[in-house]
């Protein structure tokens, strides 16, 4: 059976079929190669054809990995990373009072699987590329993770305390609603947490 994720996929290689990879791809960070163009995502190299997305490594692609490189190679967003960050749903102007409740649904397998254990954390994100900012206080471990060429999230892992438990929070440069919508960057989202997840089950 046909899930919802594979036919939004079916749905958007339209898009891929005509997009002018030549004119796109550049802009966006990928690198022409015979037969296409080659993108990073998430440290793994995929190629980029009219036709749809696969990856170099012959391992299995999941579908919403596939759906967020068509919706980015398929942007007209362009610009410089701005390196100012904020969480995914303050780039979308939400209610206030629902952020916080969107961000713990988000977030909440991060802190089940990491929340405790600080230096399985560190092992899974290094993996990815991930690169760990100077400290900027007591418990507070700050990352950067460049997911795609054009999009660097910022994630943030605190310990646990006398008076909180412990939180991992993704945030994003302010520019990446340039390259992908909401819906998009929150399919990313997914993206990254099950990446982190399958490292440190790689483990």
């Amino acid at each position: 059976m046909t899930s919802g994720y594979e036919k939004i996929y079916s749905t958007i290689l339209p898009k891929l079929a005509e997009c002018n990879l030549a004119e796109n791809a550049p802009r966006l960070g990928a690198e022409a190669t015979e037969g296409g163009f080659h993108i990073s995502f998430l440290r793994r190299k995929y190629l980029i054809t009219n036709e749809g997305v696969t990856a170099t490594d012959g391992r299995p692609v999941d579908v919403n990995n596939r759906s967020v490189i068509i919706y980015y190679i398929t942007s007209n967003g362009a610009g410089e990373l701005s390196y100012d960050f904020a969480l995914l749903e303050r780039l979308t102007g939400m209610i206030a009072g629902r952020n916080d409740l969107a961000s713990g649904v988000m977030h909440s397998p991060l802190v089940r699987e990491f929340g405790g254990d600080y230096e399985k954390f560190k092992t899974s994100i290094t993996k990815l590329g991930g690169v760990e900012e100077p400290p900027s206080g007591p418990g507070k471990h700050v990352w950067r993770l460049l997911a795609l060429p054009k999009i660097l999230s910022q994630i943030v892992y605190y310990e646990a305390d006398d008076e909180f438990p412990a939180d991992i929070q993704i945030m994003f440069d302010k520019t990446s609603p340039r390259f992908l919508d909401f819906e998009c960057l929150a399919f990313l989202s997914g993206c990254m947490i099950r990446a982190l997840i399958d490292e440190a089950g790689a483990a």
